[in-house]
């Protein structure tokens, strides 16, 4: 299988040769930056304006080697950090009905939008003011068209990576279009965007389109000067179309079998991150061999729970403080609250927390109840307030009730 880490860091350099030191000395601009403020969001401040902009610095580093743009944003977000009141940026944008108004991308706009809709539809209040900004993909050949610039990478020509666009924008699409209350709520509240039938269909068919017959896996395609175009086995894209189409897709067999050769591969081609396993990967494996398992035969049952069962070892004793907490990596996270909610979606994707036997396992967890509890008054200890710890909490509440 190619090794695509190695091949998208070769044509960054075919574009630049001087690429792996520029990137180097960026990274050592930006970690101390990221590191302030994850020290300010410990203290309960979202920090929405300066999060955004890191989010962005993070997207120029990793996916292009377009350095003065970078040069700017990571000036921006050092400014940013020296003010504290930052709630207006987490506010819907009044001209365009788009979030995140600290972010030049306009992938990056909706990805924001597609949280705040979740934040919305569970609310039930409707948005203030129209999706205008959903014009490059507004009906379906928009989209279609949209989908198609941004498949196929060409970093060797161009210095840029869309897999992260390109993965922004279908798991935002496959939430409108097959999460139902999300497609609803688009339905009966949002304006300024049709969200038909056709649209759904017309996304349905270039979803199955993608679908690799080889892997049964979806990823960013890369055009190479020598082998033609190689379609990645990308970890993250492939979740958000099983997950969101509730499992309701084809080559399950191909797919399990994919998934278990890249355990030890790194992220997003893999399980894995900075060589070890990281909690949100371990999330998205472990929904995709629970929505695919009654599809395969029990020899691929059996490798998928010895897996499951070192991933779940992992998370307890490598990602874990003894009082509950979950240890940030913030060259992975965005935020604090990110690393709970992805240690406790995990867990809780496992069926850990349960009194019932998980799918994957032969007894329940005897001690999920009372680790549930104690993650709970970590995060109430440590005042985390911001979106995604809140997500972690709901989860644990649901699954094992109110701890305080």
């Amino acid at each position: 299988m190619t090794n695509f880490d190695q091949l998208i860091s070769d044509q960054f350099c075919a574009f630049d040769a001087d690429y792996l030191t520029q990137k180097a000395a960026f990274e050592a601009q930006f970690e101390p930056l990221q590191e302030r403020l994850i020290a300010i969001q410990k203290t309960g401040n979202s920090m929405a304006a300066s999060d955004q902009k890191m989010v962005e610095c993070k997207w120029l580093l990793l996916y292009t080697a377009d350095w003065n743009t970078l040069t700017g944003k990571l000036a921006d977000f050092e400014k940013s950090l020296a003010d504290h009141d930052q709630d207006w940026a987490s506010q819907q944008v009044e001209s365009d009905g788009s979030w995140g108004p600290c972010y030049d991308q306009w992938f990056l706009k909706v990805d924001a939008m597609i949280d705040a809709v979740n934040t919305l539809a569970d609310a039930g209040d409707a948005p203030k003011y129209p999706f205008l900004f959903l014009e490059p993909i507004a009906t379906p050949q928009k989209m279609v068209a949209w989908l198609d610039s941004q498949k196929t990478s060409q970093i060797y020509a161009d210095g840029l990576d869309r897999r992260d666009a390109l993965g922004a924008v279908t798991a935002t699409l496959s939430q409108m279009c097959f999460k139902s209350e999300i497609r609803d709520y688009f339905k009966a509240h949002v304006k300024g965007f049709d969200l038909t039938d056709d649209y759904i269909a017309t996304y349905k068919n270039w979803l199955d389109a993608w679908q690799d017959d080889q892997t049964g896996y979806w990823g960013g395609w890369f055009a190479t000067k020598s082998d033609g175009v190689l379609k990645s086995p990308d970890l993250s894209l492939t979740f958000h179309n099983i997950s969101y189409q509730h499992g309701k897709v084809d080559l399950w067999t191909e797919i399990f079998a994919t998934t278990l050769a890249i355990r030890d591969d790194a992220y997003p081609f893999g399980w894995k991150h900075n060589g070890d396993f990281n909690n949100h990967n371990n999330y998205d494996v472990t929904k995709i061999f629970d929505l695919g398992w009654s599809q395969v035969d029990m020899t691929s049952q059996k490798a998928a729970s010895a897996d499951i069962a070192k991933i779940v070892n992992w998370c307890l004793t490598k990602s874990m403080t003894p009082d509950g907490g979950f240890i940030d990596d913030p060259t992975f996270y965005n935020s604090v609250g990110a690393a709970y909610y992805y240690g406790v979606s995990f867990l809780d994707q496992a069926q850990y927390f349960g009194t019932d036997k998980p799918f994957w396992a032969d007894a329940p967890f005897a001690d999920g109840p009372a680790l549930c509890c104690k993650i709970q008054k970590k995060i109430k200890s440590e005042g985390l307030d911001d979106d995604e710890a809140k997500a972690a909490m709901e989860k644990l509440v649901d699954a094992c009730g109110n701890c305080t």
